[in-house]
């Protein structure tokens, strides 16, 4: 420790003078793409997919009767990079997405439907979140950085995070209960025309943890991971 101290002492000044000169390298770097971005912008893109690789198709056994679009602003991820943050760098995004709810057909069998009465009684699994998704997410108000910033990464991780508080926002706004009650409305009209009996829908106890099915599930950008604290880290 007093070693590294007498080497910093005695090396004070080139020590200073190179993180003057880190500071200004940077500052001329973005001068230099700003000028680019001036002199050169984009005029076109051009995306090219030769290949569609298809892995399975399934069937889903599921009536989907709640869809609820969800937007998310002022998601701000930031980047911690080298000693005192200083390569660190972040950026604002919006997020629009949706998220669906139902029951799950799959579970029904034939002791879900009784005859009682002169009216059919269908006892129905609890709804179920059925699927997430992020329609859209815009990047905007971007950080100065002196370093060179990955922004796809920090779009994937804005992504993420939006996708996971899609699902747990719209379970707290009672989606599942809306779709209960849309379930047993849809269910019931369709008996009743079918048949000409009236119906009761009952729904089966939801269970204190709620599953989700994995397109609400964040998708980790390769080399990183939430820890216990939510907190994003790379391996």
């Amino acid at each position: 420790m007093i070693a590294a101290f007498k080497f910093i002492s005695r090396n004070i000044i080139s020590i200073l003078l190179l993180v003057v000169g880190i500071f200004i390298g940077g500052y001329f770097i973005g001068a230099v793409h700003n000028v680019r971005d001036l002199l050169f912008p984009e005029t076109a893109a051009y995306v090219r997919s030769p290949l569609t690789i298809v892995n399975g198709i399934h069937g889903i056994g599921q009536l989907v009767t709640v869809t609820s679009e969800v937007h998310k602003t002022d998601v701000e991820v930031e980047i911690k990079r080298g000693i005192f943050n200083i390569g660190g760098y972040r950026a604002n995004h919006i997020a629009i997405g949706a998220v669906e709810a139902g029951i799950d057909f799959d579970a029904i069998d034939e002791d879900s439907i009784r005859y009682e009465n002169d009216a059919y009684v269908l006892t129905l699994s609890a709804p179920v979140i059925t699927s997430c998704r992020i329609e859209h997410i815009d990047q905007n108000q971007y950080s100065f950085t002196l370093l060179r910033a990955d922004w796809d990464l920090v779009r994937q991780l804005a992504q993420a995070e939006a996708l996971e508080h899609f699902a747990q926002a719209m379970i707290e706004e009672g989606i599942l209960e809306r779709a209960e009650e849309e379930t047993a409305l849809r269910i019931g009209n369709f008996v009743r025309e079918l048949t000409g009996k009236s119906a009761q829908v009952e729904f089966a106890a939801r269970g204190s943890k709620i599953e989700l099915p994995l397109s609400c599930q964040p998708f980790e950008p390769s080399g990183w991971m939430k820890d216990e604290n939510g907190a994003w880290k790379k391996q």
